[in-house]
């Protein structure tokens, strides 16, 4: 899960998208039953700023099953801008 988890921060990484958490979850209760799968969670400033970029497909909380669907998920997304530094 380490080598996953890092793959999918430097996927987040290469379009300047800030997390909070990244984590696999096992056995969470869900309506249908327990599920496992990644739990990645962004601020609110995050997710405005990729709805402002076009890109509505994001929560503060994203609960997402497996790591291929992270992957495309993340590569979906519009890079951000790095913030400027005022001088």
């Amino acid at each position: 899960m380490i080598m996953t988890k890092r793959k999918i921060l430097t996927a987040l990484k290469k379009k300047n998208v800030p997390v909070e958490r990244v984590e696999y979850m096992r056995g969470q209760p869900t309506p249908s039953g327990y599920a496992s799968g990644w739990d990645i969670e962004v601020t609110e400033e995050t997710e405005n700023k990729l709805f402002d970029a076009g890109f509505s497909d994001c929560e503060m909380i994203n609960e997402i099953d497996t790591t291929n669907e992270v992957i495309e998920w993340v590569e979906s997304m519009p890079e951000l801008n790095t913030p400027t530094k005022e001088v």
